[in-house]
């Protein structure tokens, strides 16, 4: 053995027996940045037992190419930021410390050492990967509807038993999944989210269960784990779960029944310690009918069902929306507050939000951006909410106003009113209620006086009268 190698194996001897009275995680590489011995701290940061950890490359282990510059170079550093890839596809930020090993003056590879793990503030502009941003904080708004779809999601929050959250598009259904995470006991975990609907069906699949090395034309060298192995410990969320295919909806089945997940073009059988929890804006009983969903998975899916109700029936909740996010982008985009006119009130009020509170958010974004001065008028308001607004405003066919003492004694001059009419009106005294607060909300709702709303109760009773 020349002296070289004595030198070499010297050294290995001594960082062995050093790396056992170590608390942090150490690594030990060669010249080429591998892994020839670690400590049991550094089994647990990676996830990988020791016999994995050896021979690997700190380019398979860390998303940090200058690392392993500084390794090569036999360079020194105290407090550098690197990413290491943990095993379930996660990554973490930590600060490392590189100590060369030389060999008569020349590098022959590098203790490594991390000193502190990066955990990014809340509201950051750099988030952590697979954490949540939402809480039920998040969700504004205090109508009935809302208050108690947060109450029932609150309580079922502790619980891992699959849910199913049902709602139109924009209405917020990930938001309210990232804030029973929070609430969970797996809040620790990783949320991992996918969107059926934005993914192939040709790739769905691998991104659910992954994939071994060779298992398709360019699979990733070493395989790469799917969702369901990312998300141990945490939450899988399956957004659009109407838009997955049927094949994969019975293999989803299966890993839900057995608890265990097997990638692609593989024969181990990996447990999964997951709570799952899907979303649709589809009506999936129609699906089953047209044999386009899985009964028995949607009987999986839905052991708790949880409704996000549309804007247009938490009215209520608009000005708080509405003043949230004025405040918001005001901030984001370095304008003065801004506040509403009355008029721009009534035309945001009586547009029926088919987009939801995504919808919603554009819209003041908009406005926020068109206008200049500190009072926001109806000029800044999109073109087609105003152009609803008068349609809407044309159909009531306003008549001259009138006290509010002559109502009881004022004869209707118009005509029966029509279904559209009947409808809204219903609507809004549904909504606001029918006490005298509830009147004049409903009316503000409708973009009508209240004298005008009252003369339509009237005649609206009157004609029912008659009816009888």
């Amino acid at each position: 053995m020349d002296e070289r190698s004595k030198g070499h194996r010297r050294i290995l001897q001594e960082v062995e027996v050093l790396l056992s009275m170590i608390s942090a995680p150490v690594l030990v590489v060669n010249q080429h940045g591998v892994v020839i011995h670690a400590n049991t701290v550094a089994e647990n940061v990676w996830g990988r037992s020791l016999v994995t950890l050896i021979d690997k490359s700190l380019d398979e282990l860390t998303d940090t190419p200058t690392l392993h510059q500084y390794v090569r170079q036999g360079k020194p550093a105290m407090d550098l930021q690197i990413k290491i890839n943990h095993s379930s596809g996660t990554q973490h930020a930590y600060l490392c410390k590189v100590h060369p090993l030389l060999v008569e003056k020349e590098a022959e590879g590098a203790v490594l050492s991390l000193t502190r793990q990066l955990v990014e503030e809340p509201g950051s502009k750099k988030e952590q990967k697979n954490a949540v941003r939402y809480s039920f904080a998040s969700i504004r708004g205090n109508s009935q509807t809302i208050n108690q779809l947060k109450g029932l999601a609150k309580t079922v929050a502790k619980s891992d038993s699959t849910i199913l959250i049902r709602g139109e598009s924009g209405t917020g259904k990930e938001v309210l999944a990232q804030a029973i995470h929070d609430a969970s006991n797996r809040y620790q975990g990783p949320f991992v989210a996918i969107n059926c609907a934005a993914i192939p069906e040709s790739l769905l699949e691998s991104e659910l269960f992954g994939f071994e090395e060779g298992a398709f034309t360019g699979a990733k060298k070493g395989g790469k784990p799917g969702k369901f192995e990312m998300a141990r410990g945490g939450t899988l969320f399956l957004d659009e779960i109407g838009d997955m295919p049927l094949y994969l909806q019975a293999k989803l089945l299966r890993v839900l029944q057995e608890r265990r997940v097997e990638r692609i073009g593989g024969s181990v059988s990996i447990p999964i310690d997951v709570r799952l929890m899907a979303a649709t804006h589809k009506d999936v009983e129609a699906m089953i009918i047209q044999q386009q969903f899985r009964e028995d998975l949607y009987f999986r899916l839905n052991v708790i069902p949880l409704h996000v109700p549309p804007l247009r029936e938490r009215k209520e909740d608009l000005f708080d929306l509405i003043d949230f996010f004025m405040k918001s982008f005001s901030e984001r985009l370095w304008k003065e507050p801004k506040r509403l006119s009355s008029q721009v009130v009534n035309i945001l009020y009586a547009y029926h939000w088919p987009g939801n509170i995504r919808e919603l958010e554009n819209v003041v974004e908009y406005m926020v951006n068109l206008e200049a001065g500190e009072l926001v008028t109806v000029t800044s308001v999109p073109a087609y909410i105003r152009t609803y607004a008068e349609a809407k405003k044309a159909a009531w066919k306003e008549e001259p106003e009138v006290r509010l003492s002559d109502v009881n004694i004022v004869t209707p001059t118009l005509s029966k009113l029509n279904g559209q009419e009947v409808q809204l009106i219903r609507e809004a005294l549904r909504i606001y209620g029918e006490t005298t607060e509830g009147k004049k909300k409903a009316a503000e709702h409708l973009g009508i006086s209240v004298s005008t709303l009252y003369r339509r109760l009237y005649k609206l009773n009157r004609e029912r009268t008659e009816r009888v």
